[in-house]
């Protein structure tokens, strides 16, 4: 999850791993519409130093990767509760990772198109960091849609922290890790302040996941009494389990392997396969990790 520091000079900071520090990076800006929108960006290369101001506008604006980190930053520029947010829409070979740091953690309403298509097609990133909405209590449509979209080459993806949202609008993380086929770990956000959402809710959050062998589960929430289709491959079956980190959950999470249940129908149909694992605490007495017991 993205890093806090209120010192930064921007809202949002993204720094950029290259396989190789020359030719340019595509970037494009959303804020409430799936039409890039126009407005200023940040770039430079490594990690401190003067920025050079960019002009984004439409689906063609490039910036010179002059090092294999670079950083990107940009501010809110909000429109009502509409956030500006970038996206690295298609950048297939060269970049290989993302990480974030904000001014402040994400909090209250959050209108539409929020961090939409932020990494869609970025074939080769190994790592993607995820941003902190911790604060966030209710989303608009199009919320972090297509998020890691084709990011073929990732072999683990979190979540944000959605534990405070109480209301979504329609399709609420939508195709949020489509077609991530490396993936073998994967998060599912934490809808247990949830109590109402829109059309599409989480549909093909993990379509064409074909290495997915582990979900990693919040408490239950709404899922409970909700059947959501993430479009988990059939071919997961026998392969794929989700793993709790509190005992109270693990009960709720096994009630739904049986038919018409969330896990069922995303081919995990055995209770066996919802697993207690307990996360390591730290004895800096013997400056090693033990299970909690």
């Amino acid at each position: 999850m993205a890093e806090i520091n209120p010192l930064q000079d921007y809202d949002l900071i993204n720094t950029l791993t290259f396989a190789s520090g020359s030719g340019t990076c595509d970037i494009r800006l959303y804020r409430g519409s799936g039409t890039a929108y126009s407005g200023t960006v940040y770039y430079r290369a490594g990690t401190s130093g003067s920025w050079t101001s960019l002009s984004v506008s439409g689906t063609s604006t490039t910036f010179p990767v002059s090092s294999t980190t670079m950083q990107v930053a940009n501010d809110w520029n909000k429109s009502g509760n509409h956030y500006m947010t970038p996206s690295f829409y298609g950048q297939s070979t060269n970049l290989t990772g993302i990480a974030m740091s904000q001014k402040a953690v994400v909090s209250g309403v959050v209108g539409d198109f929020f961090m939409y298509s932020f990494a869609l097609n970025c074939y080769a990133l190994t790592s993607l960091d995820v941003p902190d909405i911790s604060g966030v209590t209710s989303v608009g449509d199009i919320f972090i849609y297509s998020f890691a979209y084709n990011c073929s080459s990732l072999t683990s993806l979190d979540v944000p922290d959605t534990s405070s949202i109480t209301s979504a609008g329609d399709h609420f993380m939508r195709t949020y890790a489509s077609g991530c086929t490396s993936l073998t770990t994967l998060g599912v956000p934490d809808t247990s302040s949830i109590t109402s959402v829109g059309s599409v809710f989480m549909t093909d959050f993990a379509q064409y996941c074909s290495s997915l062998t582990r979900l990693e589960l919040p408490a239950v929430g709404w899922f409970a009494s909700n059947n959501v289709d993430w479009s988990v491959p059939s071919g997961r079956l026998n392969n794929l389990k989700g793993y709790v980190t509190n005992s109270t959950d693990l009960s709720d999470w096994q009630a739904l392997v049986t038919t018409g249940n969330t896990l069922y129908t995303n081919y995990i149909r055995s209770s066996g396969d919802v697993i207690l694992e307990l996360p390591p605490i730290f004895n800096p007495a013997i400056g090693r990790r033990r299970l909690l017991l």
